[in-house]
């Protein structure tokens, strides 16, 4: 296998010429504007588990070497190197991270790297070839895997699954275009399973669904590009998946230190709800809504960490605020009866800080007021004193005065 390196981003002498750039509805929809302000993906690879990647001027940018497992676990080819005769890998590579370099075609994480790893070469996919493909970018330690495939089911295959979530991977994987049960590998545990809707949030009628369905993402008439750079519209879940998976992508980069489990909580709990379903609930046609990357950009850490889509995680919570005190999972010590105070009523509750601030004002001026009283009536008491102190010294006088006159009248 060949080390992981970018390709430089210098255009080929054969490189399509460019075109007028394609309407992206679905940029608009999930308002890629405003979730660039935040993130673009940088610093998160994703591999992309496909027929490979053609290095057109879209993908080229973000595009590292890969390897490619389509003529068996000992193969050597390069997934970039070698034809993307399919052109599905291609395709896929552009909705997550095109660059808007070759055709105009952007990704929803346009600096996302993008780790393909080939196991087909046109049709036929070979859950053996699959189950490589995946050990190894579980090997890369990428951030995201995208399948937006299906095979047969095998244990191997799930056991790979397993393996790369336990390893701190979202992996995401299309629901299926039969419009029946969910296919494999999206229909494993723990797997973000994605259906397709329209421009208008509608299902497409086309989507697989059932309890594994998680979430849903635009997949209708979709721009993008074949394998040689010649622009396209598709449909499927295959480009629903692909922008769940950037914007798995997206929240990865700005919350470097958030697990697989908490990424997929705070996609589903902001999901945008359709088919009837509200708060945290979910419907086998939607899953729990459409996704809504600026919504969980703009959420706060989820408290839980663990994959809510394995049996036995915690609850889904409601997700929090940016800068939300997210409450503690810590289980607080148990309080004495004895010493408990009684939980305050409506008319003891503590006051709100507009009272407290009323309460200390009056308590300053009570106080102040009772100060001013206090120093009044010392004033008033030393008048007092003063004041019967003189009198008492007149009567003393005039006492004295009386005496000496009978003095005086003795004496002459």
């Amino acid at each position: 296998m060949v080390s992981l390196a970018a390709l430089p981003p210098s255009a080929y002498a054969d490189d399509p010429a460019p075109v007028k750039p394609a309407v992206q509805w679905p940029l608009t929809y999930l308002k890629a504007d405003q979730v660039w302000q935040l993130t673009k993906g940088s610093g998160v690879t994703v591999g992309l588990v496909d027929s490979g990647v053609s290095p057109l001027g879209d993908t080229r940018a973000n595009l590292l070497s890969g390897a490619d497992f389509s003529e068996g676990a000992t193969s050597s080819g390069i997934a970039h190197i070698d034809t993307d005769t399919d052109s599905h890998g291609t395709t896929m590579a552009v909705l997550i991270a095109g660059t808007g370099g070759g055709a105009g075609l952007r990704g929803l994480a346009p600096e996302a790297k993008i780790l393909p790893v080939r196991m087909q070469k046109q049709t036929g996919e070979d859950p053996v070839k699959i189950t490589d493909a995946v050990k190894f970018a579980t090997a890369q330690h990428v951030k995201v895997i995208n399948m937006s495939l299906g095979t047969a089911p095998t244990p191997e295959l799930a056991a790979a699954v397993k393996a790369a979530q336990d390893a701190d991977i979202v992996v995401v994987a299309a629901a299926g275009n039969g419009g029946g049960k969910v296919i494999t590998p999206a229909s494993y545990p723990g797997v973000v399973a994605v259906g397709a809707v329209d421009s208008t949030g509608t299902r497409w009628a086309s989507s697989s669904y059932g309890p594994q369905v998680a979430l849903m993402g635009p997949g209708v008439e979709i721009p993008v590009e074949n394998a040689d750079g010649v622009p396209k519209t598709v449909r499927g879940t295959s480009n629903a998946t692909a922008y769940v998976t950037a914007s798995a992508a997206l929240v990865r980069a700005l919350h470097p230190d958030w697990t697989a489990g908490q990424t997929i909580r705070v996609l589903l709990a902001t999901a945008t709800k359709a088919g009837g379903a509200s708060g945290l609930t979910r419907n086998d046609q939607y899953g729990y809504g459409i996704v809504n990357p600026l919504a969980a950009l703009n959420a706060g850490a989820p408290v839980a960490k663990d994959n809510p889509l394995v049996a036995g995680a915690a609850a889904l919570a409601a997700a929090l605020p940016a800068n939300a005190p997210s409450a503690s999972p810590s289980t607080p010590a148990p309080v004495s009866s004895s010493s408990a105070s009684p939980a305050p009523t409506p008319s003891t509750a503590p006051p709100t800080n507009t009272q407290a601030v009323e309460n200390a004002a009056k308590a300053a001026a009570t106080e102040k007021s009772g100060l001013l009283s206090s120093r009044r009536n010392k004033i008033l008491a030393a008048c007092a004193g003063v004041a019967v102190l003189g009198f008492l010294l007149l009567l003393l006088n005039r006492g004295l005065k009386r005496r000496e006159l009978r003095r005086n009248r003795a004496w002459h």
